[in-house]
């Protein structure tokens, strides 16, 4: 019976690929083999390298002879703390790694969430601080903009931090109190102005005296991630740690 049960599971299998051909997340390629994040092994290796050195506050590369020198942070978080406290992120928004979280966000490829999330969630995992906070908070969309995408691509990550780290995950830590203009089309500047009072904690006994991991799908210029995490702390927030899969 064992061999007849391997046959039928072959047998599914087969027919299964035949119907609906395995293919790469990224380039679309046939796989042959099953991948765990259905990437491609070519993809995987295309994915662009990450800094020797970035700033242990916002997550910017740093030069090396600076970082040599003793500075872990850029000099921008230097002369102007943040209000979080750490970044981490798991890819290089750059290359592949930006044709994914593309395909996940805007194809609204639901089931990419995990191999979106899974550089990030094995750098938090590294990270003690990251394993030891108390919530993990996605930033939230606006109502808005939720019934047009029909989901919230950074609460999808979240989740799979959650998971990780066995914290647990509050959807409705933050809420969006106003409809913003997309980040991606604004300028540094704008983005600052664009996103300013855009948050507000719905639950403060969740943040009060606590550390939080912000998540975000992308994070550029950190406008957004600035504006979160100074509500949070606003809200008694002990420390934020801000968690992106892609980095700029």
């Amino acid at each position: 019976m064992p061999t007849l049960s391997r046959f039928f599971r072959s047998f599914g299998g087969g027919i299964t690929n035949l119907l609906f051909p395995r293919v790469c997340a990224v380039c679309r390629a046939p796989m042959d083999e099953p991948s765990v994040f259905e990437i491609c092994g070519g993809c995987v290796k295309k994915f662009p390298q990450r800094p020797a050195f970035s700033c242990e506050v916002c997550g910017v590369p740093i030069d090396g002879e600076v970082a040599e020198a003793g500075y872990s942070s850029c000099g921008r978080c230097r002369i102007t703390k943040p209000p979080f406290d750490a970044t981490f992120y798991g890819m290089r928004y750059d290359g592949t790694a930006r044709e994914l979280v593309h395909r996940f966000k805007f194809g609204k490829i639901f089931r990419l969430a995990g191999a979106v999330a899974s550089p990030l969630c094995a750098e938090l995992y590294g990270k003690p601080q990251a394993r030891e906070a108390d919530v993990v908070a996605p930033v939230p969309l606006h109502r808005k903009r939720v019934f047009e995408r029909s989901f919230n691509q950074s609460y999808l990550i979240a989740l799979e931090i959650g998971k990780t780290l066995s914290i647990p995950v509050h959807g409705g830590l933050l809420a969006r109190q106003r409809a913003t203009t997309p980040q991606f089309s604004l300028s540094a500047v704008e983005r600052h102005k664009n996103i300013k009072g855009a948050f507000a904690v719905e639950r403060p006994e969740l943040a009060e005296g606590k550390t939080v991991i912000l998540v975000d799908d992308i994070m550029t210029t950190g406008s957004t991630m600035w504006e979160a995490a100074k509500t949070l702390k606003k809200a008694g927030a002990k420390k934020v740690i801000c968690a992106a899969s892609a980095r700029a």
